[in-house]
């Protein structure tokens, strides 16, 4: 019983301040807040204003997404146009190397193209084409090291 008394006793001492000081303690800005209330219009105007502030927002999200998206098809048409145009050069260049066999520099220029659109093991092929034609072929040998011979 001494012990619950002493507890008790402890929790006295312990109470926090009167409600009257820890208003005081308070900055007088937010008591301003929430005890100031809007009018039915005012509140409507708010809900408004922020419906159309966020609505812009989201449109001119839309619109730089668009721009975007544009940009990503023009860089397409560009890179679809490029890689014609590779696939192009390496039909001449393989009618070429068909017609006249024997010519190292237009088996490295078949794999040089190769390699540009991304046909590793064909560009590989066309570079040993190329060595066996002439080993000591400098160029033949760097792009044999970027195809991985």
């Amino acid at each position: 019983m001494f012990v619950l008394h002493c507890s008790v006793n402890h929790m006295k001492q312990k109470l926090p301040p009167s409600p009257v000081a820890t208003i005081a303690l308070f900055p007088r800005n937010l008591r301003l807040i929430t005890e100031f209330t809007f009018t039915h219009s005012q509140s409507q105007n708010i809900k408004v204003t922020l419906v159309s502030i966020v609505s812009i927002f989201l449109l001119v999200l839309i619109f730089i997404e668009g721009v975007i998206i544009w940009d990503n098809i023009k860089q397409r048409e560009v890179l679809s146009q490029e890689h014609q145009q590779l696939q192009s050069e390496v039909s001449y260049w393989e009618g070429v190397a068909n017609k006249y066999q024997g010519y190292r520099d237009v088996y490295y220029k078949i794999a040089a193209l190769q390699y540009k659109l991304g046909d590793i093991s064909d560009s590989q092929k066309y570079v040993k084409k190329a060595l066996e034609l002439d080993p000591n072929f400098p160029e033949g040998r760097v792009l044999g090291a970027h195809v991985g011979l």
